[in-house]
């Protein structure tokens, strides 16, 4: 207010003085409301009013400021008290801890010991199968069809070892059998199965169903096998014939690992047959011994090397409640080989197996076994003159089937 009417006061100054002056000088005196008059007077009192409305404007922004400066130093108290009591809280646990670390038994000093190899093997390795024994028995007595009494048994185990380690996967996986049957009227006991299978491989994991494999097969059997009736003629055994196939391709896997295929076009088989017997008679493909223009001996070869193309299939699906069928087919392609007998280059060994599970440890088990050898030919016989003779020596479909109550621990 003290501006207002020193503004009012410096205007009436201008107006006596004005006055005084037109009177003194013998000018004109203005009227009180000229024009001119008014116009400073109206933007005078224009002025005033916008300072008046400056000065309103100031005072709400002070007080704005001085709010908020009340708030800030709200907060700040409450900042301090909330970081009081963190403090309370971090005294109270680090309390908390040194209580818990004297109850703990003390650490020997210096660093901790490394895993041992034991340690190391138990994270990456995985180990599993089964073993058991399937029995067959016939008992006949007075059976006027005809028959013979017969026990037959086998024995069988078969492992599964995994070892991962980063990107790779090694697998390696071995199946075995040995069974034999008596026949108590003829006195005897023959041999029904035998089998040594092994299977290495080699997978770089890329994280999809497709992935890098190499993968090495050996299967032979235990013991000689004979052409029955006859038991002196032996016609295999361990190593005669044995089988060698390493390859290099593609394995693909459905996501329940259930159903799985490996391809590689270009696969290494080695045949051995180290008895010198069959070697020279030439058999399972292995080159037979001859007698050179000078009359002499030639022995047979003990290896037979071939170059092809392999495909493995493995399948394994329950059927029903407690029964499970698993298939594995292993098939070789020869590329080199050349015949004049247009003989079908191919190798085909086909597995069917059916597991009735009765309980967890006996089980009715069905086996039928396929194959086919190019290279095992078995002798054709005709009757010439009353004696049968062998005409000559052909590939045939090799089959083998069995059904028993089997006794199995898996581990």
């Amino acid at each position: 207010m003290r501006c207002t009417f020193r503004h009012l006061f410096i205007i009436l100054l201008i107006f006596i003085s004005t006055t005084v002056s037109s009177s003194l000088f013998g000018q004109e005196r203005y009227g009180f409301f000229t024009p001119k008059i008014d116009s400073i007077c109206r933007s005078t009192l224009e002025l005033i009013r916008i300072k008046q409305s400056l000065i309103a404007q100031q005072y709400q922004v002070d007080q704005d400021l001085l709010q908020i400066e009340n708030t800030i130093n709200v907060m700040n108290r409450h900042l301090e008290e909330a970081q009081s009591e963190h403090m309370a809280i971090d005294s109270e646990l680090a309390a908390i801890n040194r209580h818990l670390d004297s109850l703990a038994p003390k650490r020997p000093d210096g660093p901790r010991p490394k895993e041992n190899i034991i340690d190391i093997l138990s994270k990456r390795l995985s180990f599993d199968g089964a073993y058991g024994l399937n029995l067959n028995q016939l008992a006949l007595s007075n059976w006027a069809a005809g028959g013979e009494n017969t026990f037959a048994g086998k024995a069988f185990a078969n492992f599964s070892l995994v070892y991962h380690i980063r990107t790779f996967e090694q697998k390696l996986t071995g199946n075995f059998a040995f069974g034999i049957a008596r026949f108590a009227d003829r006195k005897r006991v023959e041999k029904q199965d035998d089998k040594i299978d092994l299977t290495y491989a080699l997978t770089f994991d890329s994280k999809t169903q497709w992935n890098l494999s190499m993968v090495a097969t050996f299967s032979t059997q235990f013991a000689n096998g004979y052409k029955y009736p006859n038991d002196s003629t032996v016609i295999s055994g361990f190593f005669a014939p044995a089988y060698l196939t390493v390859s290099a391709g593609y394995s693909y896997k459905t996501k329940d690992e259930c159903f799985q295929i490996y391809m590689s076009p270009l696969a290494g088989k080695v045949t051995f047959v180290m008895n010198q017997e069959l070697a020279d008679k030439g058999s399972f493909g292995v080159k037979k011994g001859y007698y050179d223009q000078d009359s002499l001996w030639i022995p047979g070869e003990h290896v037979a090397p071939a170059i092809g193309v392999n495909v493995i299939v493995n399948y394994k699906r329950p059927i029903y409640k407690n029964i499970t069928y698993t298939t594995m087919l292993n098939t070789f392609y020869n590329y080199i080989e050349r015949r004049d007998d247009d003989r079908l280059r191919l190798d085909v060994n086909w597995e069917n197996t059916i597991n009735f599970y009765i309980t967890k440890y006996l089980s009715t088990i069905l086996f039928v076994h396929l194959k086919y050898d190019h290279n095992t030919t078995f002798p054709v016989y005709e009757t010439i003159e009353g004696v049968e003779t062998v005409v000559d020596n052909v590939p045939k479909l090799q089959f083998k089937e069995s059904l028993g109550i089997a006794f199995i621990h898996k581990f």
